[in-house]
């Protein structure tokens, strides 16, 4: 889940080309939508959205029994040293600053994917 379509749609490409079912979300509204009946091995999230944020939708997510151990990444241009502080205090399972190196990106979600 991304606020850029362009962001979106380079991950999505990218990840598709290695082989993976990719559904992709401009909200996080969208997304919980669609995780009501659905659960998938890998979330990624960027920090900022609206109406809801990425640390919002994080909580949302990890309140539900079903979805609460499913690995989560943020994909986010925030550089920003608290935003990365917090979200290891929260529990996020990595926390991926833009520009995003696809091989380097795939090669972390093959991981998350594998531990579980």
């Amino acid at each position: 889940m991304d606020d850029e379509q362009s962001a979106l749609d380079l991950m999505k490409f990218g990840l598709e080309q290695k082989g993976y079912c990719v559904q992709t979300f401009l909200s996080g509204h969208d997304a919980l939508a669609y995780l009501t009946s659905a659960t998938p091995d890998l979330i990624v999230a960027d920090l900022r959205m609206h109406p809801m944020n990425g640390f919002e939708f994080f909580q949302t997510v990890k309140k539900n029994s079903r979805m609460a151990a499913i690995p989560f990444l943020f994909l986010t241009a925030v550089d920003d040293h608290l935003a990365q502080s917090y979200s290891q205090t929260l529990g996020v399972d990595a926390y991926i600053v833009k520009p995003l190196d696809l091989d380097l990106f795939e090669t972390m979600v093959r991981t998350k994917i594998n531990k579980g």
